[in-house]
Parts: C-alpha cells; sequence; structure tokens
C-alpha cells in the first residue's frame, strides 16, 4: 500500500501555495537544506492578515488525527481541535510557530506527521514537550525522520539563542532522545497509509531496536524575526514579493541572519542533519495578536 499524502483538501494547500513563497536565493549555507519563506503584498501590504486565516483553517490538520477528521462532522472539526491549542498568553505559545512548521514541512517538502503532537499533552496549560514536529519522508526508498523546532520570535537572535538551547537540550542526551522515540512510536498513525516496509522501518526507529546512530534524523529549526526590510519596503511600489528590488535587499538581510545562524555552534553527529527555515514578518507581535482574537472565538 503506498503513502497517502496528508488529508488537506486542494483549496487549503492552494492558498497555502499562494500566500507562503519559498525565496530562490543562493544563500551558501554549509547543510545546503536551509531555505526561507516570505508572504507576498497585496496594496503593498505584507499579507500577514491573510497568513492568519491560513493558519487558523489549518488548525484541524494540524491538532486531529487523519482518523478524526474522517470521522467527525466537518462543523466540529474547528471546536475540537482549537481545544488541543495552548492556553497560554500569546507571547508565550508555540503552537502557532509548530502550527507554521507543519505547514512548511506538508506543503513544501511533502513531509507528513506521523504523530499527533497537539493530541499528546496533558492539560492545554502545557506546550508541546519535546521536539515540535514528529514528521517523515521517504527517500531512496529509506525512511527519514523529522524532528523539528520552532521558535516564532520577533527578535532573530533572540529566536537563534532559543533554538540552540532546545535542540541541544533534545540531542545531547541519547536516552533522552531513545525516550521521546519510544513515546512516538507508541502513538503512530499512518499504519493505514504506508507501506509494510517502510512501517517495519519506521517502527523500528521508535521502539528502541535499532542503535540511534543509525537512524536518520532531519531537524528542520523554523525562525521567524521582525524584518526591517519588509517594513521598509511596505507602501512603496517594489512592495511585491517578485520585485528584484525587492529580492534583492531581502536576500541581503537573510544572508545576515544565515551568517548569524552559522556563528554558534550546533550539536553535530553523523546521522543528524540540521536544517533552517527563515521566516520573516513585518510584526510576529501583530501576528499573534491576531491569532489570539481567532483563538478565543473559536474556543467559546
Amino acid at each position: 500500500m503506498q503513502r497517502k499524502e496528508t488529508p488537506m483538501d486542494d483549496a487549503i494547500k492552494n492558498r497555502a501555495i499562494n500566500q507562503i513563497f519559498k525565496v530562490d536565493a543562493k544563500l551558501g549555507c554549509p547543510s545546503g537544506k536551509d531555505a526561507s519563506f516570505s508572504l507576498d503584498f497585496e496594496e503593498r501590504e505584507y499579507r500577514q492578515r491573510d497568513l492568519v486565516g491560513l493558519i487558523r483553517d489549518m488548525v484541524p490538520y494540524f491538532a486531529l488525527t487523519e482518523e478524526e477528521i474522517n470521522s467527525l462532522a466537518k462543523s466540529e472539526w474547528n471546536k475540537v481541535s482549537f481545544t488541543r491549542i495552548s492556553d497560554a498568553q500569546p507571547t508565550k505559545k508555540g503552537d502557532y510557530g509548530e502550527l507554521l512548521l507543519y505547514i512548511i514541512l506538508c506543503i513544501f517538502y511533502k513531509s507528513p506527521k506521523f504523530v499527533t503532537k497537539a493530541r499528546l499533552r496533558s492539560s492545554t496549560r502545557e506546550q508541546i514537550k519535546g521536539f515540535d514536529c514528529a514528521h517523515f519522508s521517504i527517500e531512496d526508498g529509506e525512511v527519514k525522520l523529522w524532528l523539528g523546532e520552532a521558535k516564532f520570535h520577533e527578535s532573530i537572535s533572540g529566536a537563534i539563542s532559543s533554538a540552540l538551547e532546545s535542540i541541544t537540550k533534545n540531542f545531547v542526551d541519547a536516552v533522552k532522545v531513545k525516550s521521546e522515540l519510544k513515546l512516538l512510536g507508541g502513538e503512530i498513525e499512518i499504519n493505514k497509509t504506508l507501506a509494510s516496509e517502510h512501517l517495519k522501518l519506521l517502527i523500528s526507529y521508535t521502539n528502541g531496536g535499532r542503535s540511534l546512530d543509525k537512524i536518520p534524523i532531519q531537524v528542520p529549526v523554523l525562525i521567524t524575526y521582525d524584518s526591517k526590510c519588509i517594513s521598509e519596503f511596505c507602501g512603496t511600489e517594489h512592495a511585491d514579493v517578485e520585485s528584484t528590488v525587492f529580492k534583492k535587499k531581502l536576500t541581503h538581510e537573510l544572508t545576515r541572519n544565515f551568517d548569524l545562524i552559522y556563528a554558534k555552534t550546533w550539536p553535530a553527529k553523523k546521522n543528524i542533519t540540521i536544517s533552517f527555515y527563515l521566516v520573516p514578518f513585518k510584526s510576529v507581535s501583530e501576528i499573534k495578536a491576531l491569532l489570539d482574537s481567532v483563538e478565543t472565538a473559536m474556543k467559546f
């Protein structure tokens, strides 16, 4: 049986593709797997409000299992899924950074989740523990785990420091990693949509039967920040994601920020590849405030 893609319908996939764009820039980063993503402009304003609408409509796919999506009435999707979003204050909530990472992995990397982590926390007062995502891909017949981090911050330096702390904490202790994998292994949701040989391999990655050194792990790290470049272009004639002037300035800013990332010493293991996804915004705090308003309405 062949793997199916995430159960998102075509309409919401197309919305994501029309709102989030991979920045075509040769950044020269060591891993070769790093990327940057930008929104477009509309009437010379960065499309942050539209992204909030997209995130709102992605919550069910992020927070519900495929079985729940198939069994629940569509009218119940939002009510049930939003109850799994943290009750933490907007400035301390990690869910929406994790959700943005979820969108990028599913849409741009065809890497679906194999565990719905939002379902695992015991209370909405808690943040999601361990890795911020549990996705997988199949490359050359081999299963690769995608265990990532999301830092939905305003400050690029703060986001980088927080990411380094989280990744170091998650990967320096092999016992902790194996414990997290065992937890995930008991919650695998894709047994009906994955070829049997790939399912067996995935299970062997999570049940302790295979050396951790032999498990290929991709660590995608999402980092957002308030972009001076984007703020400067809002309201100008070059406020367009296809503008050569805009792309040149944004690429210069992104390159500087990748230099900040690689000035840090990141954990190095032969089976682990860390990749960074930079997503600049005009105002992260504005996005968080809008999302908080949406969430309040959805949970009412």
